[in-house]
């Protein structure tokens, strides 16, 4: 990671081909969002939307992953991290393919097609309010904290938005996974795929990363992820997803 200024750093992938620019005190996206941009499918998929993007790191990762996505477009209700997200769009050469919105997704559909994307994705805010400590920084806060958005909200919006062959991607809390099945279910969408992430080889799942479609079907449970190693470095699975 390389110093930009007083207020962002800058982290590079692919061995150099993509830059993305975050704040330095600020919210910073988690290992949770290049997990989920690798679990996603995007083959054959040319839109994509993601509902709480950030400073565009999911985006940037699967624009770069699947040169077929064209339309794709990042919704973010912070107006300073959206702006970051724009910032990134630019850097990487990205405007022709990607649209960033500052807008509050429960609210405002527009500019997006009802029912027209291939794919959406979310990593989005999972502890509920009045369960641990609620950060006095408003930026975290709500990218955290279910302060601005509710599950029921998030599955809500991304069903309005999914096309009728279409895929939603989610990481949540592991423990949460019997709620995302019951409310998803509600809402039309049926889990498909289904992947654990531990921390460590042994230690209870901590997250878990989530394929839903309109039909319901078998789901196919994949094999446990293990992010680090006994020594607190990354496995060789998770470190090469920074670099493909």
């Amino acid at each position: 990671m390389t110093g930009v200024d007083l207020k962002w750093t800058s982290d590079t992938f692919f061995d150099g081909a993509m830059t993305v620019f975050q704040e330095r005190r600020g919210y910073r996206f988690s290992i949770d969002s290049v997990l989920l941009a690798h679990f996603v499918d995007g083959v054959g998929a040319t839109s994509l939307l993601d509902l709480g993007c950030g400073c565009g790191i999911m985006p940037l990762i699967l624009l770069y992953r699947h040169p077929g996505l064209t339309g794709v477009v990042g919704v973010e209700l912070q107006d300073d991290l959206a702006r970051l997200a724009e910032k990134n769009r630019m850097e990487n050469g990205l405007s022709h393919r990607l649209t960033i919105c500052w807008a509050d997704m429960r609210e405002c559909m527009a500019p997006y097609r009802r029912g027209g994307f291939d794919v959406v994705v979310s990593n989005p805010p999972y502890t509920p309010l009045g369960r641990g400590r609620l950060n006095p920084g408003d930026q975290k806060a709500i990218a955290r904290h279910e302060v601005a958005l509710s599950l029921p909200e998030l599955l809500r919006t991304a069903s309005l938005n999914l096309s009728d062959a279409g895929f939603f991607y989610m990481v949540y809390p592991a423990e949460r996974l019997e709620e995302v099945i019951r409310i998803a279910s509600s809402r039309g969408l049926y889990p498909l795929r289904l992947r654990m992430v531990h921390s460590r080889s042994g230690a209870p799942p901590k997250r878990l990363l989530l394929c839903l479609g309109r039909e319901p079907g078998v789901l196919q449970t994949l094999p446990p992820l293990i992010v680090h190693e006994g020594d607190g470095s990354l496995t060789f699975e998770v470190a090469r997803l920074f670099e493909i």
